[in-house]
């Protein structure tokens, strides 16, 4: 591990824009889910949150509602995001490389890499076979909305032990 420089946290809504600029146009519902599981799998890894943001339980699976605001007049649930970047004036690649070690940045690209390659619904499928997910949902009917964080312990225990599985 990279113990030179102290672990990173970044914005969600970086983490989204990044996502963006590397793997290219997706939908709302994909990106949302990206930004999760790179969130949660840093959990896992490094004991700690990548971003401070809370991500809700929707019906669609996890939703960070800063991300979701910021997006919901660009992109519904199933149509892609056409965000462009002036890397001259903003270049979210070049930010986290300078926010993030080493290891924070090889453990994202492994997590992108992956499930870049699924589809949004094939993201959305897994979250709610999952536990954190199914957990602050507790109560709730399937199409009835929900606003209750997902807890960030309950993402670190499950994603660590799917991790060592």
């Amino acid at each position: 591990m990279d113990n030179i420089k102290t672990l990173g946290k970044i914005k969600a809504s970086l983490l989204a824009d990044f996502i963006l600029q590397v793997y290219g146009y997706m939908s709302h519902l994909k990106l949302q889910k990206l930004v999760y599981y790179c969130d949660a799998y840093h959990l896992a890894y490094f004991d700690e949150e990548l971003v401070p943001e809370n991500f809700e339980a929707w019906v669609h699976g996890p939703v960070c509602r800063e991300i979701y605001n910021e997006l919901k007049d660009k992109s519904v649930l199933y149509s892609d995001i056409y965000k462009t970047f002036d890397e001259s004036i903003y270049d979210p690649k070049s930010i986290l490389k300078e926010s993030l070690t080493t290891d924070q940045l090889e453990v994202l690209k492994n997590v992108l890499d992956e499930l870049s390659t699924w589809t949004g619904l094939d993201l959305e499928n897994a979250t709610h076979k999952e536990f954190p997910w199914i957990e602050a949902r507790f109560g709730f009917s399937p199409a009835e909305k929900c606003d209750v964080f997902i807890n960030k312990e309950t993402m670190k225990q499950f994603y660590k032990a799917e991790m060592n599985g």
